[in-house]
């Protein structure tokens, strides 16, 4: 297998990456609760289970970017994320069917075509979902996924390389923090939000 070497990637995300199968082994195994988060969906709300696809892509991508890296993995990672916000995002709309395969086969054309507007896009869709999901529900079921990410992407941010909070070689990594905050931000969010409220 080719190993990838990213030429910013996984090194903004503060972990030290190694010469390993495993590239970044704590932001490696954190991946896995997007999967796990996406099988909670799958299993307890089928009416989500888009929602829960994308949790597992989302992990899935983001488990071959930090792990074993191959090349394409940063466009694996980068399309499964800016998906599952599509999908969040027109979750209950007219849009909802769109977000599915066609949203997931213009995404992956789009960054395999122009891989440097992956970030930026990414950025437009999640405060484009945000908007219309506080536009929809500012329930707890809203707030409280919406807060969790928030104080997480911050953390985050703090934590990420040149951060502040970085350290290259602990265990506790910032990134990592960030998967498990969102993958349940978003599985909190799609269990308690289609759950008829009295």
């Amino acid at each position: 297998m080719t190993r990838y070497v990213p030429a910013m990637g996984a090194l903004a995300d503060c972990e030290r990456i190694v010469a390993d199968l495993i590239g970044q082994p704590i932001n490696t195994l954190t991946t896995l609760a997007f999967v796990i988060g996406g099988l909670i969906v799958i299993r307890f709300d089928r009416g989500r289970l888009w929602i829960g696809i994308g949790l597992i892509a989302t992990g899935a991508g983001s488990l071959l970017f930090h792990g074993p890296m191959p090349t394409g993995s940063e466009w694996a990672h980068d399309v499964t994320l800016a998906w599952l916000i599509v999908l969040v995002g027109a979750a209950g709309t007219r849009y909802e069917r769109l977000s599915r395969l066609p949203a997931l086969a213009t995404l992956g054309i789009m960054f395999a075509w122009l891989p440097e507007v992956a970030d930026p896009v990414a950025v437009l869709l999640a405060v484009v979902a945000v908007t219309t999901l506080l536009i929809r529900d500012r329930s707890n079921a809203t707030l409280g996924p919406l807060g969790l990410i928030a104080i997480a992407a911050v953390l985050g941010r703090l934590g990420a390389t040149a951060g502040p909070w970085c350290y290259p070689d602990s265990v506790w990594q910032w990134h990592g923090l960030w998967h498990v905050a969102a993958a349940g931000a978003v599985t909190w969010w799609a269990l308690a939000s289609s759950r008829p409220r009295r």
